[in-house]
């Protein structure tokens, strides 16, 4: 079974393994770590710590999510501007052209999909994710799997490419026994938090600010005490 990872608070308390896996033609190389690769889903996970960098990047190589946790960063292209520091959350798309450009240290993590091919309903534009957004009523966890009563559950989907879904999700307290996720899924937490115990006993507690890898077929319960607000990122 894949493992769990969490990218705890602080950063320097974080046991994570190290993947044997490198990007292929990775413009941002620099300080990147791989913790996680899943070959048949095609994507790796990880973190970067980078001093200083002005890259003109003419052609993305695949979409990747990055969330900022120390410094800033700046996305220049046609049609955007993005200035992004500490707590931000964003997205590249495949195919854009954008200069990459921080100066001093920037810390952040990343989930890259080299295995999403170029596709027709790729989007054009880098994006950072508003995490404020209002967002709409969405089905919540089915009932056969709650261990308490159904919650109330909001969603917004804000980037989309084949079957890559980024958004942000809200839900109110609620446990649900074991399941094997048929998907991967990266969430960052931005409000309450979450006990995710694995198969084998291992849990997982994940508090607003930090974040999670759940791959497809590591199977977990979850326990929320309170509203859990966070950014999805799931790959089916």
């Amino acid at each position: 079974m894949p493992p769990i990872l969490l990218y705890s608070t602080p950063h320097t308390d974080r046991q994570l393994p190290c993947a044997a896996f490198a990007l292929q033609g990775d413009p941002l190389a620099a300080g990147r770590v791989i913790n996680f690769h899943d070959p048949l889903q095609g994507y790796a996970t990880g973190s970067s710590v980078s001093v200083g960098a002005n890259l003109l990047i003419e052609d993305f190589p695949w979409v990747e999510l990055g969330i900022v946790e120390a410094g800033e960063l700046r996305l220049q292209g046609d049609g955007f501007d993005l200035q992004l520091s500490a707590g931000d959350c964003f997205v590249v798309p495949r195919g854009v052209r954008v200069r990459w450009h921080h100066r001093g240290q920037l810390r952040r993590l990343f989930v890259a999909f080299p295995g999403l091919e170029a596709c027709t309903d790729m989007p054009k534009l880098p994006i950072r994710i508003d995490l404020s957004q209002s967002l709409s009523p969405a089905s919540p966890p089915p009932a056969n799997v709650l261990l308490t009563s159904t919650p109330n559950a909001w969603s917004e989907t804000l980037f989309s490419a084949a079957n890559l879904r980024i958004g942000l999700w809200q839900c109110e307290a609620y446990a649900r026994k074991q399941v094997e996720p048929s998907y991967s899924e990266l969430m960052f937490i931005l409000q309450g938090s979450v006990t995710l115990t694995a198969e084998k006993g291992d849990s997982h507690h994940v508090r607003a600010g930090e974040t999670v890898m759940v791959p497809r077929g590591a199977t977990n319960a979850w326990r929320s005490e309170e509203t859990v607000r966070k950014v999805f990122c799931i790959l089916s």
